[in-house]
């Protein structure tokens, strides 16, 4: 599979006049695209959790002051309130369907790397080889964003995950050879287009403070 996908880098690179960075993106692109009807079944799950549990916010409200003094009675309740609605702060499902791309992901992952050399340009990138910072804080950004217009049930938590994505994201890219950043740049993008056509389609979640 690896050698298909680097046969299809080059015979993409060579269409591109020799441009490994369009090529990068193109199949990154297409990719993301074929894989657009699962990971809007996906994310229109998640949304769907998210507004059930936020609608859910002043039953468990009440739920921790009627129980204060019983924390193992509000997980309980709690509990029979997600089963009560079919809504979970963990969805599995969508969990689990992330997880089946991985494989996908990885396997692009290795070709693109295989493909690289050291003498590859792109724009204003000199070497797709080496790390870029500029790349980096676009990633970081379209990353960012991305998560910001997510939907949540408050502005806390939002706020929280927008930290740890963009944390995490910033460990695995800054070091990453700028081939592999223009793969996971383009890939965000279409992530972030997808969240604004969701946002544009349902009305947000709204995040109280």
């Amino acid at each position: 599979m690896n050698d298909m996908i680097i046969g299809l880098l080059a015979a993409l690179a060579h269409s591109f006049g020799g441009s490994l960075g369009w090529a990068i993106i193109t199949l990154s692109l297409g990719i993301r695209v074929a894989l657009l009807p699962l990971t809007l079944r996906l994310a229109r799950r998640a949304r769907r959790n998210q507004e059930i549990l936020h609608a859910l916010q002043p039953e468990m409200e009440q739920l921790k002051k009627r129980f204060a003094k019983k924390p193992e009675r509000v997980f309980e309740e709690m509990q029979k309130l997600y089963r009560k609605h079919d809504c979970s702060p963990l969805d599995l499902p969508t969990l689990i369907g992330s997880f089946i791309q991985l494989p996908i992901f990885g396997m692009l992952y290795g070709s693109i790397r295989a493909s690289l050399a050291s003498n590859s340009t792109f724009l204003w990138i000199k070497n797709l080889a080496s790390p870029d910072a500029l790349l980096t804080l676009a990633v970081l950004a379209i990353t960012g964003f991305t998560a910001y217009l997510m939907p949540s049930t408050s502005t806390q938590l939002r706020n929280t995950l927008i930290a740890i994505q963009m944390f995490v994201t910033f460990l695995i890219v800054w070091k990453l050879a700028a081939g592999l950043g223009l793969y996971w740049m383009s890939s965000s993008l279409v992530g972030l287009f997808q969240t604004l056509w969701l946002r544009h389609r349902y009305e947000p979640v709204s995040n109280p403070a």
